[in-house]
């Protein structure tokens, strides 16, 4: 008698980033989804963006002391600079950025340093445990 058997997929499909996708057609990924070394923490952020046109480049995303000083004081110190808020605001940023004005930052780099209101409602929102 011979038996069925179900057997494994010994493939297993590498985890694949999550992209943030521009109504524009530009594609954000997080460096740091994809280089376990480099910090999802802190002010800067590195993403990789690719453009309609499949062009592919490291983009560097800055939040200003400034800024961040004023998101402590409002969330009275729930967000930290070791937040997870900080990679969430950056890449939303890059994203009107690039939505705005359909090319990359220039010497692929972007500077945050003016909050919106939805950074502000989003800092009202957010979980001290993310």
């Amino acid at each position: 008698m011979i038996e069925k058997r179900a057997i494994p997929n010994t493939f297993v499909e590498p985890h694949r980033p999550i992209e943030f996708l521009t109504e524009n057609g530009f594609s954000i990924i997080r460096l740091s989804d994809i280089d376990k070394s480099i910090p999802a923490v802190g002010a800067t952020h590195e993403f990789l963006v690719r453009d309609p046109h499949e062009y592919e480049l490291n983009i560097t995303v800055q939040v200003s002391s400034d800024t961040i000083a004023e998101i402590v004081r409002r969330s009275r110190g729930r967000i930290s600079k070791e937040s997870s808020y900080w990679i969430s605001l950056a890449e939303r940023h890059l994203a009107t950025y690039l939505w705005e004005n359909d090319d990359y930052p220039p010497d692929a780099n972007l500077k945050v340093d003016n909050l919106t209101l939805d950074d502000i409602d989003l800092a009202r929102r957010w979980d001290r445990e993310t």
